[in-house]
């Protein structure tokens, strides 16, 4: 038996496409709004650091409660307060940054260390802060939701079009 010349040939699978996890995460807002929630936090415990540091009894509650304790412990200490929060700091900043890349890890990392974070308040009872945390954590965890659904689509490979046998007039 004699192949069909017009029969359409099966081609073989491609590989996925690299994904640029970058492109990814910077094409959905939700991923930046989640990953932006990190840069956030850590600005506003640097407010946070200033105030205490310069006598205030006023700090905002959406702050990194480790920090807040390390300022109010180390008052009179400030440089190894300060130490301690720009290490705190660098990490939630870099984890703000690995998820603006498109690294979902990073989401994960963050959200359990900011859910830890949310713990100190509740043992103190800083309702206030628990829902401001809620929220935060809401917004990364769309954010990383929405980093998964994305990377997923942009891996699979494009569908296999099969060309249609050329009709011959006769």
């Amino acid at each position: 038996m004699a192949e069909n010349p017009l029969a359409p040939t099966p081609t073989a699978p491609t590989a996925a496409p690299m994904v640029d996890r970058a492109f990814v995460a910077q094409s959905e807002p939700q991923v930046m709004s989640g990953a932006n929630w990190f840069w956030w936090i850590a600005g506003l415990s640097v407010v946070n650091t200033i105030m205490i540091h310069s006598g205030s009894e006023t700090t905002l509650a959406i702050g990194l409660a480790v920090t807040l304790m390390a300022d109010l412990v180390f008052k009179d200490h400030a440089m190894i307060a300060f130490g301690f929060d720009a290490v705190v700091l660098a990490i939630i900043f870099g984890l703000g940054f690995f998820a603006r890349k498109g690294h979902f890890w990073a989401f994960v990392v963050g959200m359990v260390l900011y859910a830890l974070d949310g713990g100190i308040y509740i043992l103190l009872q800083g309702w206030m802060a628990v829902a401001l945390h809620g929220l935060a954590l809401f917004y990364m965890f769309r954010g990383a939701k929405q980093l998964r659904v994305s990377l997923k689509a942009a891996a699979e490979p494009p569908p296999v079009v099969v060309a249609a046998p050329p009709v011959v007039a006769g």
